[in-house]
Parts: C-alpha cells; structure tokens; sequence
C-alpha cells in the first residue's frame, strides 16, 4: 500500500514570523516618535543655547516672557517669535533671588557678548536646570 503524502504543514515558518515581528516594531516605533513631543527642560536649555550664539553673531538683545521671544530694536521691544515656556515655573538671577513668572514679564535677557540675566530655571516639577 502506498500513501500520499499531501504536503501541507499547517503552522508558520522562523522566517514568516520574524518578518511580522520587524514590520510591528518598525511601526510601532514610527507611531511612538510621530506621537510623543515630549516638553522637558532640554527643549528650554537648547531654545535658550541657540539665542545666546545668535546673539554672539549678530549682536541682537533677545528677551524671553512665557508666551514670546523678544528682540531689542531701536529702544522698542518686538515680537519675534511666538514660544511655549508655560513649564517654566520660576527663575533665579544673578544675584540668587528667585522670582515667580508672571505672563508678560521678561524672565530672560540675552545681550551680546554671551551675557545672560538668569543662573537657572526651576520647572513646574521642581526641577531646576543650570544655564
């Protein structure tokens, strides 16, 4: 007697698996990044970093309230730059006086020759961040 073999293996190869494993990982990382717009202090601290060099180069007095980015023109304060620095919850100045923010006011004052109004930022966590 003989007997026929059909051939089907019901089940699913290592490579078949592993090729939806590295689709599912690729995806799911592309969703987290896309998704996650993290505000840490490293945003601050880098926003902060790119207006003390600018300031170097152009010669620009730039100046921080928790809703814009301020350049000095011609004795007159303009917008330059709308920003989110709602996370920030006090400041500490040069001379160790910690002060509250308020909406409107300059918390942060950039001149030229990398000179800066402000030691560090305290967080709504409490987190405190050197400058």
């Amino acid at each position: 007697m003989q007997t026929l073999v059909t051939g089907l293996i019901k089940g699913f190869t290592i490579l078949e698996i592993l090729i939806v494993l590295a689709i599912i990982s690729i995806s799911g990382t592309s969703f987290y990044l896309i998704l996650n717009e993290p505000k840490s202090f490293n945003s601050y601290k880098q926003t902060i970093n790119e207006y003390k060099m600018l300031s170097i180069y152009s010669g620009n007095t730039y100046a921080f309230t928790r809703n814009s980015i301020n350049i000095l023109n011609q004795d007159v304060w303009e917008e330059i730059e709308t920003a989110d620095f709602s996370g920030i919850y006090s400041v500490t100045n040069n001379q160790n006086r910690t002060n509250i923010l308020e909406d409107e006011d300059f918390f942060l004052i950039i001149s030229p020759g990398n000179e800066i109004s402000i030691k560090s930022i305290t967080l709504e966590g409490g987190t405190t961040v050197e400058l």
